[in-house]
């Protein structure tokens, strides 16, 4: 494998982007129009099928981290806009048989369109058919913007802008746009997990899990967990109880299958890593699920 600095991978981008034939994803946390229309004036031949992915927190927008205004360029030039608000992934992928993988985002500066371009490393391969079948479930369980949503997000994006909030990063979607992004979480691994049994904000490896790279604030720390993968898997398992009601103990078993680690964790483990993450719920004020304890076991519900 070889590595690609911004400049290299701009260049590779441009030069795959040109020769695709079939189809272009572009799969990036944050996106910048001025970006796309680099992609877009590449493009030498009839593509069937472009997609961009992008996470699209309203935090984001109001940051000027990804343009409001993507959906309307997707929009207008052929491209299926998806948006998933856990994504960290920056991948770019030429007719399913290449992709740059590294952390460039889809912005001038992530992709080295002016002089002030981060300094970025990538590296290009080739995809096998296992890649592809992530790929697509990725897209599978991402939100596929229309008219409607957009419509809806631009007048929160609107309203948050002219109350000139200055904490930026504690604006959110109102909880109708939230609950439109219900992915499906069937495997685990112990690392996506606490390993501390409280957040400590005096060490940033208890933090690691959520894919932080500095110790965070109370409300950043709440924003990560609330899309990590273990509390989805835990929201989607309770979600789809008729009572939206569960125990400790039936967690548990259907946790201990979830988790795919190679030797199998024992059932103490599982206990562990599950009683971390209903304490980082607790502590970080996580409402979305009820935590309380009736009897002798710990109850978890959700109400709509």
């Amino acid at each position: 494998m070889s590595l690609l600095t911004t400049v290299e991978t701009r260049k590779v981008i441009a030069d795959q982007v040109a020769s695709s034939t079939e189809t272009l994803h572009i799969i990036s946390a944050f996106c910048k129009e001025s970006a796309m229309k680099f992609i877009e004036a590449n493009i030498k031949n009839k593509l069937s099928e472009k997609r961009v992915m992008v996470r699209f927190l309203l935090s984001d927008i109001l940051s000027g981290a990804t343009d409001l205004n993507l959906y309307e360029f997707c929009k207008s030039n052929g491209w299926q806009m998806y948006v998933r608000f856990d994504l960290h992934a920056k991948t770019y992928i030429f007719d399913r048989k290449r992709c740059i993988l590294g952390s460039a985002n889809m912005t001038s500066r992530g992709i080295g369109l002016n002089a002030r371009g981060n300094y970025e490393l990538s590296s290009f391969t080739d995809l096998e058919a296992m890649d592809l079948l992530k790929i697509n479930r990725l897209f599978d369980d991402s939100i596929l913007m229309t008219d409607e949503i957009y419509t809806q997000m631009k007048s929160e994006y609107e309203n948050a802008f002219k109350s000139g909030t200055t904490e930026q990063k504690k604006v959110k979607w109102t909880i109708s746009i939230e609950r439109l992004f219900n992915p499906v979480i069937d495997v685990l691994f112990t690392y996506d997990f606490p390993f501390s049994s409280h957040p400590d904000y005096n060490d940033i490896r208890a933090f690691e899990f959520l894919e932080l790279d500095h110790i965070p604030t109370i409300e950043e720390a709440k924003e990560a967990f609330r899309w990590s993968k273990p509390f989805l898997w835990l929201y989607s398992f309770i979600n789809n109880i008729p009572d939206k009601t569960s125990y400790f103990g039936a967690i548990t078993s259907e946790l201990h299958n979830a988790v795919i680690n190679d030797p199998k964790p024992y059932r103490k483990e599982i206990k562990e890593l599950l009683a971390n993450t209903l304490n980082w719920i607790q502590d970080l004020g996580i409402d979305a699920i009820t935590i309380d304890t009736p009897s002798y076991s710990k109850r978890l519900r959700i109400h709509n």
